[in-house]
């Protein structure tokens, strides 16, 4: 009774935020206009990147070895596994902001994909859904409010959250509203859990994304900045997502869209581990057996004759 009475205080204070933070949107929105193509607002710089080290000390110094860890030790196909369970998790919330962007048919679509993973795959683990046809698409209600004319104000960088627009800011705030691991009933304890376990799977997934960053932007602050205002604005625009092409040298750096990369998690995973196993088969054969080595020596003493 009391965690019950806990999770409505919860909700009501979630509510309270949301409906403040509207009004703020609403507000700028009468003074913005549409966004200037490749103009970036950003107000809040200096703070921005103060947040933006913040994040980066706990990521470099925390976040990444663990989740490096987690890599190393986690056998590919169960990795695949969670990154299908939390990706049915987030369909939920995509559908139902298909449906309010007036997307009925993609929106009827997702929720199939969400009914069909749970019963049959497992509660999500296995995608059957997708091998079904039933196409996979990313939708949150800062999408939504950008399709209804709200104007996605100023760049910000959130402790934790990383880059956000005010915009995208209430989007996360009313996607949480409807998000199964703070709708379910369920002990902190195992909610707790859950969150952890996503946050881990999800920076592992990006490895080497963040370190082609890293090694490759002369600013990373406006290289994340810039990559993601131009990937939400195409998210808005309703513009196709590519999938992540395989980076095979720095040429490619220019092409590499990090953020693209955030929502094809499960596409990401199973391209890098393929990649490892191409590797892996590479080194067996350029590595001779015992075997192999006599029936070489057999061949050249032929070759000889």
């Amino acid at each position: 009774m009391h965690e019950l009475s806990l999770n409505n205080q919860r909700a009501k204070s979630l509510t309270r935020l949301l409906c403040l933070v509207v009004v703020g949107v609403l507000l700028s929105a009468c003074a913005t206009t549409a966004p200037t193509p490749g103009v970036v607002s950003d107000p809040f710089e200096p703070v921005n990147r103060s947040i933006y080290e913040f994040n980066d000390k706990i990521d470099r110094y925390a976040l990444k070895p663990i989740a490096t860890g987690y890599r190393k030790i986690t056998p590919s196909i169960v990795r695949v596994g969670i990154n299908n369970f939390f990706g049915n998790i987030g369909d939920v919330s995509t559908a139902a902001n298909g449906i309010l962007q007036g997307k009925f048919k993609q929106g009827l679509s997702d929720t199939g994909r969400v009914v069909v993973n749970t019963i049959i795959g497992f509660g999500g683990f296995i995608d059957v859904a997708s091998q079904l046809d039933f196409e996979k698409h990313y939708e949150d209600f800062g999408q939504t409010l950008g399709v209804w004319g709200i104007a996605e104000g100023p760049y910000l960088v959130l402790p934790f959250f990383g880059p956000q627009t005010l915009r995208s800011t209430v989007g996360l705030v009313a996607d949480s509203t409807i998000e199964p691991l703070n709708t379910i009933e369920m002990s902190n304890q195992t909610r707790g859990a859950l969150v952890t376990i996503n946050v881990l799977n999800a920076r592992a997934n990006l490895l080497a994304a963040s370190s082609l960053r890293d090694s490759g932007a002369l600013d990373p602050y406006r290289f994340v900045r810039d990559r993601y205002i131009g990937w939400r604005r195409k998210q808005v625009n309703s513009e196709p997502m590519k999938k992540p092409s395989v980076i095979t040298s720095d040429k490619n750096l220019d092409e590499l869209n990090e953020l693209e990369e955030l929502d094809m998690l499960d596409d990401l995973d199973d391209e890098l581990d393929e990649l490892e196993m191409l590797d892996n088969l590479d080194d067996e054969e350029d590595t001779p057996t015992t075997g192999n080595s006599d029936e070489l020596r057999e061949l050249e003493k032929l070759d000889e004759i």
